[in-house]
């Protein structure tokens, strides 16, 4: 089918597209900033979903729409209203939004921002499908790198995680794209749940980038959330490559 991927040129979008040309499937990718012709079996259109811009030409032939276009710094213009823009467009689509574990329980303003992009898309009354997932080993890491940066890491007290492959959630939203509407689908999870000194440590020994490690008590209702275990979903602890496989892995050559 002719599938369109919002957001495709993103850590997700960049390994879900090969797995839909891999099934046969015709494949629009959108950015901000994207080729014409991205490359085999993928066809590119520019789409500011903030404004607008680029979405009626991105799903004209689509079948199905995969939207995985998100803005942590201003989920209200790119998450929540650019969704609206493309749910008055998109008409009988089948549409596979991807989420994240806890976002109606966690009070950080991007959370919020995905709780209230799944509520568009529920209260639109189309063909929908909405995938929760836990935080990809990558984001992860990212956040892990940064706050250890310095000398010294610091990193908050008492978070806890339940990191999932990049790869494991693609191979699903490649799955859900090829099946009827589910509405609301089951979490997808990590296999572990883990504190954030483990994942630290873990990454700085694995890096080779040993140093000491400070935790910090962070107060207020997000990082209450953050301990509490909101961002994770044991139950469904789908997910097979663990923290320790990523890292051996991400860091093979060293």
């Amino acid at each position: 089918m002719n599938v369109t991927v919002l957001g495709g040129t993103g850590l997700l979008g960049r390994h879900l597209t090969p797995l839909l040309v891999e099934r046969g499937h015709r494949v629009t990718i959108t950015g901000r900033s994207v080729a014409t012709e991205p490359g085999p079996g993928l066809r590119g259109v520019r789409v500011d979903l903030a404004g607008g811009a680029g979405i009626t030409e991105a799903i004209d032939d689509a079948e199905s729409v995969v939207h995985l276009a998100s803005d942590s710094s201003q989920p209200t213009t790119v998450d929540v209203d650019g969704t609206a823009r493309l749910l008055e467009l998109i008409g009988d689509r089948h549409l596979t939004y991807i989420s994240i574990v806890g976002v109606d329980r966690h009070p950080l303003p991007y959370y919020q921002g995905k709780l209230a992009t799944e509520r568009l898309i529920e209260d639109a009354g189309g063909l929908y499908t909405i995938l929760r997932a836990t935080q990809f080993h990558d984001l992860i890491a990212f956040w892990i790198g940064r706050m250890t940066r310095h000398p010294i890491g610091v990193i908050p007290k008492g978070f806890v995680y339940q990191p999932i492959a990049v790869e494991e959630v693609a191979a699903e939203l490649a799955s859900l794209v090829e099946t009827r509407p589910q509405g609301t689908a089951p979490d997808l999870a990590g296999p572990q749940v883990l504190g954030i000194e483990h994942l630290a440590r873990t990454y700085l020994a694995a890096s080779d980038t040993p140093k000491p490690v400070v935790k910090v008590p962070r107060f207020g209702p997000a990082p209450r959330a953050s301990r509490a275990g909101v961002l994770t979903n044991p139950q469904r602890a789908m997910g097979k490559i663990t923290w320790a496989e990523y890292l051996a892995g991400r860091f093979a050559t060293r």
